[in-house]
């Protein structure tokens, strides 16, 4: 199987187990708060998922757009492209993910008045991962074609995009596992502390 093919497969894989779990995070939210609307979450999430496949595969209906529009100096970054938009969407669902979660924290700790909309947010998130791709994309194109580099070195530069990547996901795994052993201590010691009062009521 072509290399870039596999990248490609287990890239979406990944979004699409990213996109199940920020559903249900952001479900939960919604549903505590009272700002609930499964048939716009489902729709927002299936079509993303379409566009970045549509995106990946290069498919006949926007073939000849891609190809045009990142042909630059005769040189394809196409493939590029994809390997740093794929590994951006990661970190941008793996953001969200950590950010709902201590959405969620906030509200079990000070209730519906914690509550606060989600858009600005969300769209912060966005905007931040948006700006880091295409800033890497403009500023390693730009300087690979100023120095000369052939397709293997634009390959290699493509891939540590995605090491970078895993420094910020990695970085952003451990920060919400804390989280999650965090609040599992306080729920834990929450119980303990109701069932003691429970159990002097019944004395």
């Amino acid at each position: 199987m072509d290399s870039f093919l596999l990248e490609r497969l287990l890239g979406l894989f990944w979004v699409a187990v990213q996109q199940f779990c920020f559903a249900c995070l952001k479900y939960t939210h919604d549903g505590i708060v009272g700002t609930l609307r499964t048939g716009r979450l489902l729709a927002f999430q299936f079509f993303a998922f379409a566009l970045l496949v549509v995106f990946c595969f290069n498919t006949e209906l926007v073939n000849d757009y891609l190809w045009n529009a990142l042909l630059i100096d005769g040189v394809i970054f196409y493939a590029w492209t994809v390997r740093v938009t794929l590994a951006g969407v990661m970190i941008l669902f793996d953001a969200l993910l950590v950010l709902y979660f201590v959405r969620i924290v906030r509200l079990y700790r000070y209730g519906l008045a914690a509550a606060r909309p989600t858009l600005p947010g969300d769209i912060a998130v966005c905007a931040s991962v948006a700006a880091l791709c295409c800033a890497y994309l403009y500023l390693s194109i730009t300087s690979s074609l100023r120095l000369g580099f052939d397709m293997r070195q634009y390959n290699w530069i493509g891939r540590f995009f995605a090491q970078v990547c895993n420094f910020f996901y990695i970085s952003l795994e451990i920060g919400g596992a804390f989280l999650a052993w965090s609040f599992l201590r306080r729920l834990l010691r929450d119980k303990k502390d109701e069932s003691k009062i429970t159990e002097g009521k019944g004395l």
